[in-house]
């Protein structure tokens, strides 16, 4: 196994466009669909790293969904995608500290779930 090489962990998260001056509004643009909340809980919660840890959860997110909120989740700066084996190329994404932040949100979510739903 080759030596763990960061793809994104020096570049700093794209620049967005706020929308609106409202926060809300603005995470949603990040956040606002299911699977991207449940990719961050399985890495946050549950230690998924890689895509196949991502594919085999109970929720099945479809593959073609879950490659394109894993670039985003990187390209915003939530994950971090780091090489882990050079032959087939292979990657796993690890919570950044703004990942990280992400926590509290989605401990309310579940309490809320839990509560409500």
């Amino acid at each position: 196994m080759d030596k763990q090489k960061s793809i994104a962990s020096s570049a700093a998260p794209t620049k967005r466009v706020k929308r609106s001056e409202c926060g809300i509004a603005n995470a949603l643009d990040l956040i606002g669909d299911k699977w991207t909340l449940l990719i961050m809980r399985d890495a946050l919660f549950f230690q998924c790293r890689t895509f196949a840890d991502f594919s085999n959860q109970p929720e099945h997110i479809p593959t073609n969904l879950l490659s394109e909120r894993l670039k985003r989740l990187v390209t915003f700066g939530a994950l971090e995608k780091i090489a882990y084996q050079s032959k087939p190329e292979r990657f796993q994404y690890v919570p950044t500290k703004l990942g990280n932040s992400m926590k509290p949100l989605l401990k309310e979510l579940r309490a809320f779930g839990d509560a409500h739903v």
